[in-house]
């Protein structure tokens, strides 16, 4: 018997927290590469054995952040049943948490509260 929509929702949700938090220690250290205006973050996927380098500005990182429910992924890791594409491109891609997964998401957020 295959697991609920909502639970698959909330555990991607808590696995893609994790990683945020990890982006959010690497963005305080400014792990720069190759000494450009990219960064390099970890993939934000549903999939805890993802250890992918994604590159991005800080202003793209930030763009991302702005919304509690939203992750940065590597092109092509994405789980339509627990997510939607907010934004494609060649480096990375964005995406937002749906339903249950999206108030874990937020309730998950360190940014939660702060302006």
């Amino acid at each position: 018997m295959s697991e609920p929509i909502v639970v698959r929702q909330q555990r991607a949700a808590r696995n893609q927290a994790i990683f945020r938090e990890v982006n959010e220690r690497l963005e305080e250290l400014g792990d720069s590469v190759n000494g450009d205006d990219y960064h390099r973050f970890v993939c934000e996927c549903a999939t805890v054995e993802c250890v992918l380098p994604v590159e991005l500005t800080i202003d793209e990182y930030e763009s991302v952040r702005r919304e509690g429910s939203t992750f940065v992924v590597a092109v092509g890791h994405v789980y339509p049943d627990v997510e939607r594409v907010v934004l494609e491109g060649n480096r990375f891609t964005v995406v937002e948490k749906l339903a249950a997964g999206a108030e874990l998401a937020r309730a998950h957020d360190p940014r939660a509260g702060t302006s």
